[in-house]
């Protein structure tokens, strides 16, 4: 097959996937180094209007348990205002703020989890927080539609 195919079969493929969802996570794998998945990652949770407050180095932890990566990084990112809110308000979700995003390499993959928010509304009667819930879920998919869709992008325009 030509390169151009390659590519495309490959845009084709990351369009497919999606988002997996096992154990109340947003997953997704894609088919580019880390280094460059983390970069579109964090953009686009910054043009979601939330902020990084944290980058989590995870390599030299796993190592020690013995596991091999070559790249793991957790994002700690939020809206400063709504997470002191929600913290004040709600302190059985400080937990859960500010959102996590863990970056993973995977041989020639990265793959993105997230801590499904939806997961935790059953057990929060209060209207308040199932909006907020929602929300996050809502904008976690987005920022995950994002990064495929730039990724896809990128393979396809690849040289």
């Amino acid at each position: 097959m030509r390169p151009l195919s390659h590519r495309l079969i490959a845009v084709l493929l990351l369009c497919a996937t999606g988002f997996a969802r096992a154990d109340g996570m947003l997953m997704m794998r894609i088919p580019m180094r880390a280094e460059i998945v983390f970069a579109y990652a964090k953009s686009s949770i910054e043009e979601h209007g939330y902020s990084v407050a944290h980058i989590q180095l995870c390599d030299g932890g796993m190592t020690d348990f013995g596991y091999k990566t070559d790249f793991y990084r957790v994002l700690f990112f939020g809206k400063l205002a709504e997470v002191r809110r929600i913290s004040e308000k709600y302190p059985e979700l400080v937990s859960y703020v500010p959102l996590k995003l863990a970056v993973i390499a995977e041989k020639d993959d990265t793959l993105l989890t997230v801590l499904n928010p939806e997961v935790l509304a059953p057990y929060f009667a209060d209207a308040e927080v199932q909006i907020q819930l929602s929300r996050w879920h809502s904008d976690l998919e987005s920022i995950l539609d994002d990064v495929r869709r730039s990724i896809g992008k990128r393979i396809a325009h690849a040289d």
